[in-house]
């Protein structure tokens, strides 16, 4: 054994040694007497009872907050919240559907509605686009068809970043020798909020047909008392009466914010539209395509927050809260 292995074991023993005198020498020493008067000594033969206490001691109170600490923090959660749309008439995306779909993702939209989509139709391929676009653009997808073709289906989509919670279709009036036509809706859940989109795509050749099923939507409209977007190609310009029927019921966002060309079709016609309720439209603009013989029309608009806290000062007016609550 080495020199250094020595004093380690003499050291280990040392200290052994100290710890064992003192739990003689405490276990020995006389117990101090108590000084509260009146206090009983305990022996461990002694039975104690514990009395429950009556009422948390200071250190485990908890504080209560200060008044209106909870109302300030609702308020901070329940902030407006912006929304992208998109309307923009495809072609039957003969352009390529990765292009429609590049065009989709270089405006970041929340809400796309799509119209002339084919679903596994012979003349683009027996394609279904509307699956194709969904995961294209990472959407949730609602297809509504307007026509039939054997196994083949061709109508207007609906993409959402948020969960579609409820859709339909209604048919609208038509002459018989004319194509079908119909307006798709849907329930979206934005944050908790419902919001209802509409997409359509009206009669192209009659416009006594077209104001005809102008007037059919903004009766389902009128009935309607959720926020609302209503979007697609109406095949009528800004001053027709059919624009002007729907009009009376929704706001459009181009009359309110719309800047620079106002043209969406190749004719150099302004024919498709994104209408709100319930929401503020903040800026409109038309973006051109090379995919499609129609440019793509979108609209920032801003939703209001919901009413789950006591409401303040101001918040009832629309133009405060980002509401749009009146018809166009």
């Amino acid at each position: 054994m080495g020199r250094r292995e020595e004093w380690l074991r003499i050291g280990a023993v040392v200290v052994i040694v100290a710890a064992l005198a003192l739990l003689f020498l405490r276990d020995n020493s006389p117990e101090e007497p108590s000084d509260a008067p009146g206090q009983a000594e305990v022996t461990p033969s002694d039975s104690v009872v514990v009395e429950p206490s009556e009422g948390p001691t200071d250190a485990e109170t908890v504080p209560s907050p200060p008044a209106g600490l909870e109302e300030l923090v609702c308020q901070q959660f329940r902030q407006p919240l912006e929304l992208r749309l998109l309307s923009f008439n495809t072609h039957r995306s003969t352009g390529t559907l990765n292009a429609i779909a590049e065009e989709i993702l270089e405006l970041d939209p929340d809400i796309v509605l799509l119209q002339e989509v084919d679903r596994k139709m012979l003349r683009t391929g027996s394609v279904d686009q509307a699956e194709v676009l969904a995961d294209a653009v990472g959407m949730d997808g609602s297809f509504s068809s307007n026509l039939v073709r054997g196994s083949g289906q061709y109508g207007t989509l609906i993409l959402s970043k948020y969960d579609v919670v409820q859709q339909g279709r209604i048919p609208l009036v038509r002459n018989p020798r004319s194509e079908a036509r119909g307006l798709q809706w849907v329930t979206i859940d934005v944050d908790g909020r419902p919001v209802r989109v509409y997409n359509t795509h009206l009669d192209a050749t009659r416009p006594a047909v077209r104001l005809a099923q102008a007037q059919q939507v903004a009766g389902v409209l009128a009935d309607d008392d959720l926020p609302i977007v209503l979007g697609g190609d109406l095949n009528a310009w800004p001053a027709s009466a059919a624009v002007a029927t729907i009009g009376r019921e929704l706001t459009d966002t181009w009359t309110t914010s719309g800047v620079g060309r106002e043209e969406t079709s190749r004719g150099g016609r302004k024919i498709d539209y994104l209408f709100v309720r319930g929401l503020k439209p903040l800026l409109s603009q038309v973006a051109p395509s090379g995919a499609s013989d129609h440019n793509r029309l979108w609209a920032d608009v801003r939703l209001r927050a919901p009413d789950t806290c006591t409401k303040t000062s101001g918040e009832d007016s629309g133009e405060d809260s980002g509401e749009d609550s009146g018809k166009g």
